[in-house]
């Protein structure tokens, strides 16, 4: 009797642990994120930032991930992550916002599918190029597109000898208010690339990418990133065309530069700029010109360039050091509207948990 309940024990065990074992424990992660910048007009600024020396979150965040083994080739997937702003003394009283936020299936055989909030397809295609990603001098200040949003649909096709597709599309009836959807917009982003972002299988990575309308630009993007020893160059080229306003279209490209000095301590550069009027910081620069009929503007352009240094204190911290320059105009047929530069000075840590 007794050997049969001790088998009896041993057998609810083990189906125990081997349940544990396909539903892995959720992965609970997240990041703080701060720096102090003095700038000259603010428009580039990151939450919690402005013109004059103002401290920012760089998108500090807390999450929780995981997996759940349905099959021995199935897995369901999720994950729910948002933005801590608690840094700020005005968001005190709403210390969050959404970030990816989603449910979805993954199979080893035939890719990853999900629903909800996650970045789109069009902006994964960036890679790890952005060498001051997150920061006042990210990208983003001048090439559109680089969104996350929610009541969308995505698909990660498996890695091919090294390809890989991945796709987005919006729920318009559910993302835009009834009716409200604009004309002329293709809801969906697509981007195929090649090799290893993160340069470890490959020293190389390059992608192409189409948004069809999502955020309201249509927009081609092309990037390419290569390691060679400890010097790693990056560029992005990209065309984009407001949904909107058919005047607002044009070109822009980065080019940022990698050099890691020591195992610890790395330099690099940045120089961009884009006429397309779409990016984040000519945004803002139209968004402050009183009274303006963005179907006036007959030009626009935005040049940045940037210097700076990271300094690892740890696997999981890095302090960092950067200046950056954005020089910009608006111009109409009848007049020069704004033209001014800014200047950042900025200092800041990040850590990852």
């Amino acid at each position: 009797m007794m050997n049969k309940f001790a088998l009896s024990t041993l057998a609810v065990a083990l189906s125990a642990t081997s349940l544990m074992a396909q539903a892995e424990a959720p992965q609970f992660y997240g990041a703080l994120r701060a720096s102090v910048t003095h700038a000259d007009t603010g428009f580039a600024s990151n939450p919690g930032g402005g013109e004059g020396t103002q401290l920012e979150n760089d998108f500090s965040m807390i999450g929780v991930r995981g997996s759940h083994a349905v099959s021995d080739t199935l897995n369901v997937v999720y994950q729910a992550e948002v933005q801590v702003n608690g840094m700020d003394q005005d968001n005190g009283k709403d210390p969050f916002s959404s970030r990816n936020t989603y449910l979805g299936l993954d199979s080893s055989q035939l890719g990853r599918l999900i629903f909800g909030r996650h970045d789109q397809a069009f902006m994964l295609a960036e890679g790890k190029v952005d060498q001051f990603n997150l920061t006042n001098t990210d990208m983003n200040r001048l090439l559109a597109g680089n969104n996350r949003h929610g009541d969308q649909v995505m698909y990660f096709s498996p890695n091919m000898a090294g390809f890989q597709f991945i796709g987005s599309y919006l729920l318009e009836d559910d993302y835009y208010a009834s009716g409200k959807a604009p004309e002329g917009v293709d809801p969906y982003s697509v981007t195929v690339s090649y090799g290893d972002k993160m340069m470890k299988k490959q020293p190389f990575f390059f992608a192409v990418a189409y948004n069809g309308g999502i955020g309201g630009d249509e927009a081609v993007r092309a990037t390419g990133q290569y390691k060679l020893g400890d010097f790693k160059i990056g560029a992005v080229y990209q065309n984009t065309q407001d949904k909107e306003f058919d005047n607002l279209d044009g070109n822009g490209f980065i080019v940022d530069l990698a050099y890691g000095l020591t195992e610890k301590l790395s330099l690099k550069a940045r120089y961009g700029q884009d006429d397309s009027g779409n990016g984040g910081y000519i945004g803002k620069v139209m968004g402050s010109l009183d009274g303006l009929d963005k179907t006036t503007v007959d030009s626009t352009k935005v040049t940045n360039y940037a210097v700076g240094a990271d300094y690892a204190l740890s696997k999981q911290t890095k302090l960092f050091a950067h200046y950056s320059v954005f020089d910009a105009e608006v111009k109409t047929a009848a007049a020069t509207l704004y033209d001014d530069t800014d200047n950042l000075f900025t200092v800041g840590m990040h850590y990852k948990f």
